[in-house]
């Protein structure tokens, strides 16, 4: 049976300010070792905003798609699938937050996110259909948020340069009933494919990927040895 391998946690150089590799060069890296598809959330900072200085908000925003828009233009001439997310964090907040299923009339038309809180993102994912997780709760330097306003948390990171401390992440998932995912935490090569979803039936399209998400559809969380088979309903 042939399944597809999907990275939800993908950052490039363009974007990201810790970012080391290249977005074209991502995508080529990916597609190397098999996947099929991978997730760009670059981090989405106020320090990033702020560093454009007065320019309008419309070009801010093409800035901060840059590092997406060259691996999406790379994933269609080689063949794999990238998605547009989100690593969040408020200005306010230290935590971080894996977003998916926005887009750029999203992003332009909420200016004053970065200024808000986890529970008016969470009440826009409510009205909008995009999910929201946290990404590595158990890092040192983290905490979990409260599991109310979250669809899920990140699992499984598997950036070899942090304590992530997973284990935890995972009992905490299943404490609250909450949804689980995995990513590479991709910054430089060394991050590579550590990190995923396994699902059995190509996902082409950003709400397709929210709704295998949303129902946890996955064969496997690439990283950890636990299998899901059960749709989340």
């Amino acid at each position: 049976m042939k399944t597809y391998r999907y990275d939800l946690h993908v950052h490039t150089k363009e974007t990201s300010g810790c970012g080391r590799v290249p977005a074209r060069r991502v995508v080529d890296l990916y597609r190397e070792i098999g996947y099929d598809g991978i997730v760009i959330t670059d981090h989405y900072l106020q320090d990033f905003f702020s560093g454009l200085g007065r320019r309008p908000w419309s070009e801010k925003v093409q800035r901060f798609l840059a590092g997406y828009r060259a691996a999406a233009e790379r994933g269609r001439e080689v063949g794999l699938r990238v998605f547009f997310g989100l690593e969040l964090r408020f200005a306010d907040d230290p935590l971080d937050y894996l977003v998916y299923g926005v887009d750029e009339d999203f992003l332009l038309a909420h200016p004053e996110l970065l200024a808000a809180d986890l529970a008016k993102l969470r009440a826009l994912a409510k009205a909008r259909g995009f999910l929201v997780y946290q990404a590595h709760p158990f890092r040192p330097g983290s905490s979990p948020a409260a599991p109310e306003l979250l669809d899920g948390v990140e699992v499984y990171n598997g950036n070899p340069r942090h304590d992530s401390r997973n284990h935890l992440a995972l009992e905490f998932a299943r404490l609250h009933g909450l949804g689980m995912i995995s990513g590479s935490d991709f910054h430089q090569p060394d991050d590579l494919g550590r990190g995923g979803i396994e699902v059995e039936e190509e996902i082409l399209r950003s709400e397709e990927l929210v709704e295998v998400l949303r129902r946890q559809n996955f064969h496997a969380l690439l990283g950890l040895e636990t299998v899901i088979t059960t749709e989340k309903t």
